[in-house]
């Protein structure tokens, strides 16, 4: 597949992008606000709260390897169509969800098709990205979901106002609705695909899997941010906690606005480095922290270690593999991402409770230098000899 320009804002990235980002929205409306709906309006306890992101979060791990499979076997376009139509009908389920228990088979149901689109929807935009400019566009396509990130949590909470949450559902519903209008418009570009027949092999591509274990490690810490950080605001007496998102969402943007072009340039390693250190000291001070402004602060410094540390690393995940197996790429890209997000959420749970919010994110912090040793004794060598690998074959392709 040869894409006849060099342009990353194409009509139909364009349209990718603004598609993209209204389903993050809709799906991140919900982030802050179904702890509080668990809590207030079903009577959960509020050691329930990491369920709520750890349901999803396993559920999209456990249908990524799947949906990779099939992003490359039958096609990008109708694949992530479907799981956009089965995403926006799910919304509009959690009208129903009178109980707990309920309200996580809505979840974990959700997780598989926030899986399905996240892994369809990068495989797509990898896609619509000439080759020479692959990190700069990541880079760029991230930013609708750092948009999302920025704007929805805080947004839900505003919907929500005091507990109104069939306004909360009906507008996250009417968004999805949107996103999915959109999608039906892209023209998404055809890849040959190979043999249908599935097999483990198909599903994860085996040359990611140093780059998935640092992600998944890096993202263990993150599950605390996101399950945590609006309970932990309210516990230091900090008023509009949910700021934090958006100034972490400043702060992933920032970076992203900049790490694709130096990683298209001068590789991964010294943006891996700063990358971690950045989120390791962010977290570190905020197990110190007592007031407002530190505590944003704090989500400006995790969000430009997240937005150097994303795309950066997903971009050597696609470096390292053909065309034809990006789906594959993507699936364990992102597996060891919810695999770290979910069992973080649940595991930290129980730190926070038996230790302390702060102590645990003081713990977060030193467990961030483990995916920095790793990737200088284990992932930097492998992912040059792979690309130079990939690079050979194709020019005697």
């Amino acid at each position: 597949m040869g894409l006849r320009t060099n342009k990353i804002f194409t009509g139909d990235f364009t349209l990718h992008f603004i598609s993209y980002f209204l389903m993050a929205t809709a799906f991140y409306f919900l982030l802050p606000t179904l702890p509080v709906y668990a809590v207030n309006a079903l009577g959960a306890n509020n050691n329930q709260v990491g369920y709520i992101i750890g349901v999803y979060a396993l559920s999209a791990l456990i249908i990524r390897p799947f949906c990779g499979y099939a992003l490359d076997a039958f096609g990008r376009r109708s694949v992530y169509l479907w799981a956009l139509a089965i995403f926006t009908v799910l919304m509009g389920l959690y009208h129903f969800s009178s109980t707990f228990f309920i309200l996580l088979l809505i979840r974990g149901l959700h997780g598989f098709a926030w899986g399905t689109i996240t892994t369809g929807g990068s495989t797509i935009a990898a896609d619509l990205i000439p080759e020479n400019r692959r990190g700069e566009g990541i880079g760029y396509f991230g930013l609708a979901m750092t948009l999302a990130i920025a704007l929805a949590p805080y947004g839900g909470d505003q919907i929500m106002g005091q507990n109104n949450f069939s306004n909360l559902f009906t507008i996250a519903f009417i968004v999805s609705i949107a996103s999915l209008i959109l999608a039906l418009m892209i023209k998404v570009p055809k890849i040959k695909t190979g043999e249908t027949k599935i097999s483990v092999g198909k599903m994860f591509d085996k040359r990611v899997n140093r780059i998935a274990i640092v992600m998944m490690t890096g993202a263990f810490p993150y599950a605390a941010i996101i399950s945590f950080i609006r309970i932990y605001s309210d516990e230091l007496g900090l008023k509009q906690g949910a700021l934090f998102f958006i100034f972490m969402a400043i702060g992933v943007a920032i970076a992203r606005l900049c790490v694709g072009k130096i990683m298209d340039k001068h590789g991964p390693s010294l943006l891996v480095t700063i990358g971690l250190l950045v989120t390791v000291a962010g977290l570190i001070w905020l197990s110190y922290i007592d007031s407002f402004w530190p505590f944003m602060m704090v989500g400006v410094l995790v969000g430009i270690g997240n937005g150097i540390i994303m795309p950066t690393v997903q971009t050597m995940a696609l470096n390292m593999v053909p065309l034809e197996r990006r789906g594959a790429a993507n699936a364990t890209f992102f597996s060891a991402v919810d695999l770290g997000i979910g069992s973080g959420s649940i595991v930290l749970g129980y730190v926070a409770e038996f230790y302390g919010i702060s102590t645990m994110f003081l713990i977060c912090g030193f467990i961030l230098l483990f995916p920095l040793v790793f990737f200088f004794l284990f992932v930097r060598k492998h992912y040059y000899q792979h690309v130079e690998i990939l690079k050979k074959s194709q020019s005697n392709a």
